[in-house]
């Protein structure tokens, strides 16, 4: 239950990770359980892992910022939670961080109250955008007074850390994430995750969990592959099955360290849906319903090219090879189809122009398919022979002839019917939604909520 009398406090971080260790998620799960621990933090939902658009070319890993939402009793204790934010960053950055800073620009925000409208207009828009600098002072300077923060080279982490803030998703699509973290000492080591136990896991709880395990190369999609300190992820509907599926595993190195976030992952909030190809600009990521302007073709690399049209404009759209089977279907594409495309828009080069990295395809309607046969001889039913360009048919059986028959249009049944069609599991990105999550959209969630059996500490729970 809310309280009229506390203030409302949101802490937003991004770019705290590296190619080199690090992640922004790692940190701000061991602050949270500091905060826990040490204080009397009154945590009004679960940490959010809210990721932005993935067009963004000097983005780290998944682009992805945290924000921690709680309440305070006055202005002063949530400086006080700011300032211990920045000191532990410096510590964090210290041991995890390595060359931090030729890679990354760490950020911290503050915002204190509810997101106003014009810092809600900015997450959204950095959700499928790109955002240009220029663009963040001008945000600075409209919501002033209700922000403090802490940046690192030119600040484009806190772009992520702002518009992270202002994305409450109280009233969008949502799932969850248990992140797993290692211990520092094992950083360097190949993860221990046992394989079979994460197809057990996905036979037994797949149907409430997210992209477990590719089968069509047999591999487990739970572990990440760089540096970073998470040893696995569990993405999921529901908080309470998490921590279910987590048991199943067998592990062979210390957990000391499990966290669910809530977050935007898999609900294609990235995508902005345009209304015809003028909008397509590059990095922006889209949704746009077009029609197939040629045939898709495959090239050097085992990509799928082909153009749409919007009637006016034509792009290029892309299944590029790691997406397997399904440049298949879009092979079948015919000239005329009627379709709805989404991805990321690739700045042009010396060898393409703009092209939309085809995340998924929705087959609104199939262009009818026809041959031209021969017609059948009206005296005795054979398949009659042309005499050649505007000189009629003779029937080869009775020798009938005629200058009126005209061929016959015969229609072709299409390989490919209306629909939804999505890559494997290998192919998929931290917004993209499964196909498997069409009609299982959640549309709201409380504005003040307190989590409870979240966090496992040294495999013990904690608040």
């Amino acid at each position: 239950m809310e309280n009229k009398d506390k203030v409302i406090v949101h802490i937003g971080f991004d770019d705290i990770d590296t190619p080199h260790g690090g992640c922004t998620t790692h940190y701000a799960s061991l602050l949270l359980v500091k905060w826990i621990r040490e204080r009397d933090l009154e945590l009004i939902d679960y940490p959010n892992l809210i990721r932005l658009n993935p067009g963004v070319p000097w983005k780290t890993r998944g682009n992805g910022s945290v924000v921690l939402r709680f309440m305070v009793r006055e202005e002063d204790e949530a400086i006080s939670y700011f300032e211990d934010a920045v000191s532990y960053l410096d510590e964090y950055l210290r041991e995890y961080g390595g060359s931090w800073r030729l890679y990354s620009h760490p950020s911290i925000a503050m915002y204190i109250g509810e997101p106003d409208s014009v810092l809600q207009w900015f997450s959204r828009k950095a959700l499928y955008d790109l955002i240009p600098l220029d663009l963040l002072h001008r945000i600075l300077s409209k919501i002033g007074g209700n922000v403090r923060y802490w940046i690192s080279g030119k600040g484009r982490g806190l772009i992520g850390c702002l518009a992270g803030i202002g994305y409450r998703m109280t009233n969008t699509d949502y799932t969850y994430e248990l992140l797993v973290y290692r211990s520092h000492e094992y950083l360097d080591r190949e993860r221990m995750v046992d394989e079979k136990s994460v197809l057990e896991m996905d036979k037994k709880y797949g149907g409430e969990t997210i992209l477990n395990y590719d089968y069509e190369e047999n591999r487990p999609l739970i572990t990440p592959h760089g540096p970073d300190p998470v040893l696995l992820g569990i993405r999921g509907e529901k908080p309470e099955v998490l921590f279910k599926a987590f048991k199943v595993l067998e592990i062979y190195e210390p957990t000391p360290l499990a966290v669910i976030y809530r977050t935007n992952q898999h609900t294609d909030a990235h995508l902005k849906e345009i209304r015809d190809l003028s909008e397509v600009y590059i990095y922006r990521s889209i949704r746009v319903r077009v029609v197939v302007s040629s045939k898709p073709r495959r090239i050097m690399g085992g990509h799928v090219i082909f153009r749409v049209s919007d009637g006016y404009r034509e792009v290029d759209v892309a299944a590029y090879q790691p997406t397997g089977g399904f440049r298949s279907i879009v092979e079948k594409l015919d000239v005329g189809d009627e379709v709805e495309v989404m991805g990321v828009v690739r700045p042009h080069s010396s060898r393409h122009g703009k092209t939309i990295n085809l995340e998924k395809l929705h087959v609104i309607s199939v262009k009818p398919k026809y041959v031209l046969e021969n017609p059948f001889c009206p005296r005795c039913g054979a398949r009659m022979k042309s005499m050649g360009r505007g000189k009629g048919f003779k029937c080869p059986k009775c020798g009938f002839k005629s200058r009126d028959l005209v061929k016959i249009k015969k229609f072709v049944k299409r390989d490919l019917e209306p629909g939804w069609y999505e890559p494997p599991p290998r192919a998929f990105k931290h917004l993209m939604k499964p196909l498997k999550r069409f009609g299982r959209e959640k549309k709201s969630f409380p504005r003040v909520y307190r989590p409870r059996n979240f966090i496992l500490f040294n495999n013990v729970f904690i608040e």
